[in-house]
């Protein structure tokens, strides 16, 4: 078996989730990982030459992890934290361009009014605001990156030449995100979303240009393509709705690029390989949601029973059952008599058959549930008599 392949990530949540979502990280070995750090703040300068916060400094927030990128972007210390232990490869998505504001601040005493910088505006910041008083520092303005479109170019150039400077080209590795206007529901419709509509077209822009800067500077570094067809975020994300947390598929097809470009030498037939990954899941995602046209997600529950009438002493075979969505499938079988309040779970076997034993002679009903990896689910309700 192939050594682990060590990686840290610099950019959004995207870049962790496509290791995170899945067991064992996929099969790499995350060492150093910082997200959210606004390219603004990382490429301005520090608001005190020796200014290094702790994750003790956010004592009102809970995660460390948000406490930790937050002191190092306020510190603007990302790069040398990224840099402490060195990877086989560096993943970068620029997803935070858009998916934290940023703040202008200057000291409070600073008369001169080009002498300020950039912070992010964290989770964890928000979260103990308090943070910006005992730095001594005044709030000149809020904004997001797209709403600044000259600066973020400068940024964008300066950011480029950072990574160049700090890590091995042919060690980065570039993950393309847009992103998403619809999504697919708890209970599998696809949806619009309703906030943000009218920013969706600058944000867009903003990351299409930014990647193409990037892309253009880092001539020899990998990418990773976004695909020709509409990714959909996913309500049932584990970090919750967003326009960057998509469906479970997206996430697949990112790992498998990055396995072809870990485990491959080649640089032309990685090219080749990650195009025949591109391809096929461009498909994928044609089959399960380019065809729907009635807003209703794939997943369908086809689960059965043995026999609606059941002979006092037998035992019912509930066989739980899907298709569509995207498998694996987990199943949840409850039972109860008609007018009973309460569900009986019964167990499911591997084989997915879940067997009852009623005890008593009386109509019952079956609730089966079935999950695919996007989270969505699907109840189908069938009923049995004892007699």
């Amino acid at each position: 078996m192939a050594e682990k392949k060590t990686i840290n990530i610099l950019g959004s949540c995207v870049s962790r989730d496509t290791f995170g979502m899945f067991e064992d990280d996929g099969g790499f070995d995350i060492q150093r990982c910082v997200t959210n750090s606004s390219i603004f703040s990382v490429c301005s300068p520090k608001l005190y030459k020796d200014l290094s916060l702790t994750e003790n400094d956010f004592p009102n927030s809970r995660h460390n992890f948000q406490k930790r990128c937050a002191a190092l972007d306020i510190s603007k210390k990302v790069f040398e934290y990224i840099k402490e232990i060195e990877s086989d490869f560096l993943i970068i998505d620029l997803g935070n361009l858009i998916s934290r504001k940023i703040i202008k601040v200057r000291k409070k005493d600073c008369i001169d009014e080009y002498d300020f910088t950039y912070i992010t505006l964290t989770k964890a910041l928000e979260e103990n605001i308090d943070i910006m008083e005992s730095l001594g520092v005044e709030l000149l303005e809020t904004f997001s990156s797209y709403e600044d479109e000259l600066s973020m170019v400068g940024f964008m150039y300066q950011y480029a030449e950072m990574i160049k400077e700090n890590f091995d080209e042919d060690k980065v590795i570039i993950i393309e995100i847009t992103t998403t206007e619809r999504y697919v529901s708890d209970d599998g419709e696809i949806k619009l979303f309703r906030y943000g509509l009218d920013k969706m077209d600058a944000k867009k822009h903003c990351l299409a240009l930014c990647y193409e800067i990037l892309k253009n500077a880092l001539p020899n570094a990998h990418v990773i393509k976004l695909p020709c067809v509409e990714i959909m975020a996913n309500y049932n994300h584990k970090w919750g709705i967003n326009l960057l947390h998509y469906v479970t598929e997206f996430y697949e097809y990112l790992l498998k690029c990055v396995r072809v470009i870990a485990y491959n030498s080649n640089r032309e037939y990685e090219e080749i390989l990650l195009e025949d990954v591109r391809t096929m899941f461009e498909q994928l995602i044609n089959e399960r949601y380019g065809s729907i046209t009635d807003g209703q997600y794939t997943l369908r529950n086809t689960s059965s029973i043995n026999s609606r009438f059941v002979k006092y002493g037998s035992k019912v075979i509930i066989l739980p059952s899907a298709e569509g969505g995207h498998g694996q499938y987990t199943f949840s079988v409850f039972v109860k008599k008609k007018y009973d309040s309460k569900w009986r779970k019964v167990n499911v076997s591997k084989n997915n058959i879940a067997v009852y034993k009623p005890h008593e002679k009386a109509l019952y009903d079956v609730c089966v549930k079935v999950r695919d990896m996007n989270n969505v689910e699907k109840k189908v309700y069938l009923e049995f008599t004892v007699r």
